[in-house]
């Protein structure tokens, strides 16, 4: 299940404020909120990638960072469920709302007034969140992968945002992408941060699947997830009980649910695309890409002109 708390608790690959010397809930920067909105966001990229651009960390490594901090980190859910303000129940009902709603897992409560959860107890309980979990600088700092001092001035250098320059991006497929990060969360129940469009350097996940939309204006869609988000993929996707939940059909699925979207924003422009079929294991070599962080993992989109 797709959880928002888990995306902030853990971080995904993103870098988390340091906590606030006293209960508060701020309004997030805007890397930490869902980027359907726009996608030219303050920072270029996540910190995680950008420690792996650095050549700072392998993605084997970030991935380990990532799995410590999943592995010891508490969601705003478990939280409320040990302190009592809400039954295991409860918040397994709050987690289940998320996936039909856009909110924040105490929002929801709050919202619904579920068992003893108030404003002010939510607020008190991110507040002990954000002091407890780990972030992603301290388990790469607790596995070894870098000193304190030098992820300090990475994460400095990276607030800075001077050490890359946004690139331009075909105006076609800044059309295309505008809306796709919100629909791929809605789609799987989860929030969802993204980097800005970027040229594909034909890295990938575990999972891809490619798609082509032809008309006036081709082009072929990817979509590649690390195995967690696959896992959770499949058991969201397809929603016909009469057929084993697969990581193939699921990713199919989400392809043909992202390829109606790339379709329709271009019919804005000239009428007639028309879907191809889904091509499990295939991902274009060349195009933009965009980075997405969900709950349970990574996703990676390629958008190629045919």
């Amino acid at each position: 299940m797709l959880k928002w708390d888990e995306v902030r608790a853990d971080g995904a690959v993103a870098m988390v404020a340091s906590a606030p010397a006293r209960p508060t809930i701020a309004p997030a920067e805007p890397d930490e909120r869902e980027s359907g909105a726009g996608l030219r966001i303050a920072r270029p990229r996540l910190f995680g990638q950008f420690l792996v651009d650095a050549g700072v960390l392998s993605r084997a490594e970030l991935a380990e960072a990532l799995t410590l901090m999943r592995a010891l980190n508490s969601s705003i859910g478990e939280l409320a469920v040990a302190h009592g303000l809400v039954t295991r129940q409860q918040a397994e009902r709050i987690h289940a709302l998320q996936r039909q709603v856009d909110g924040r897992w105490g929002e929801i409560a709050i919202a619904l007034g579920i068992g003893g959860a108030t404003a002010q107890r939510i607020e008190r309980l991110a507040w002990e969140q954000d002091l407890a979990n780990l972030r992603l600088s301290d388990a790469i700092v607790e596995l070894g992968f870098a000193s304190a001092t030098e992820i300090d001035r990475l994460h400095a250098e990276f607030e800075d945002g001077t050490w890359q320059a946004a690139e331009a991006v075909d105006a076609t497929i800044e059309l295309v992408l505008e809306g796709l990060p919100r629909l791929v969360g809605r789609t799987l129940g989860s929030p969802v941060r993204a980097g800005v469009p970027r040229p594909h350097d034909r890295t990938s996940l575990p999972h891809h699947v490619e798609l082509a939309v032809v008309g006036p204006t081709s082009l072929v869609v990817g979509i590649a997830v690390d195995r967690s988000l696959s896992r959770a993929i499949a058991v969201a996707l397809p929603e016909d009980d009469s057929r084993p939940a697969r990581v193939e059909a699921g990713l199919a699925a989400l392809a043909g649910i992202v390829g109606d979207h790339v379709r329709r924003r271009l019919d804005t422009r000239a009428l007639g695309h028309a879907l191809g079929s889904a091509r499990a294991g295939s991902l274009p070599t060349t195009g933009t890409a965009l980075d997405l962080a969900l709950a349970d993992g990574e996703a990676l989109l390629v958008l190629a002109r045919v």
